[in-house]
């Protein structure tokens, strides 16, 4: 007799266990509907009055998986410059620093046809001072190639964090700065678009 109690046991207890079973798939296909995938298009555009100098676009893609409200991508672009130092008994040496952009992107869905982008941003460079063959010192910007700057550089840097509300596809211009040393304008655009 003790075993067809046994065998009801776990008979009842296979039968408990199927529904849980079935419980546990549709959270799972709610997860994965929760999945969202961004693409977010940042436009850094430098002007000397009316003329456009340079126009850098960076692409980062975000994607929002699961139980956390947002999708979060980074991007991290830049290059080393070399740095005339010396040292404490006066001897000449190099030290390399960091100079580029650096863009963190948070996105999340806020109303029923906007769009939650938070934008914090850096870009940093170098303005280099030099003497020319009259002894007079002349200031410009460093760009890659050039030699390492013989007279100490002016460190430049544009830092912000921007948050606001987009649509799908749209664009905002979120910033125009301008450069205390050359007098250029720098603007920020940021594009969100919804890939799905």
């Amino acid at each position: 007799m003790r075993i067809p109690k046994m065998i009801a046991v776990l008979a009842a207890t296979a039968l408990l266990a199927a529904p849980s079973r079935a419980q546990q798939k549709p959270s799972d296909a709610a997860a994965n509907d929760s999945v969202a995938a961004y693409r977010v298009q940042v436009v850094i555009s430098e002007y000397d009055g009316a003329t456009k100098i340079s126009s850098l676009p960076y692409t980062v893609p975000v994607a929002l998986i699961g139980g956390d409200p947002f999708a979060r991508g980074s991007l991290r672009v830049g290059i080393r410059v070399p740095l005339n130092t010396s040292t404490k008994t006066g001897e000449s040496a190099v030290q390399y620093t960091d100079v580029g952009t650096n863009l963190d992107v948070r996105v999340k869905r806020g109303d029923a046809d906007r769009y939650e982008l938070e934008l914090t941003f850096e870009r940093s460079s170098l303005y280099v001072r030099e003497q020319n063959k009259d002894g007079k010192v002349e200031g410009r910007a460093w760009a890659p190639g050039d030699p390492a700057p013989s007279l100490a550089p002016i460190w430049q840097q544009f830092r912000a964090n921007f948050g606001f509300l987009l649509r799908d596809g749209r664009s905002a211009e979120t910033a125009a700065v301008t450069d205390p040393i050359t007098g250029h304008v720098m603007k920020v655009e940021a594009v969100l678009a919804v890939l799905k």
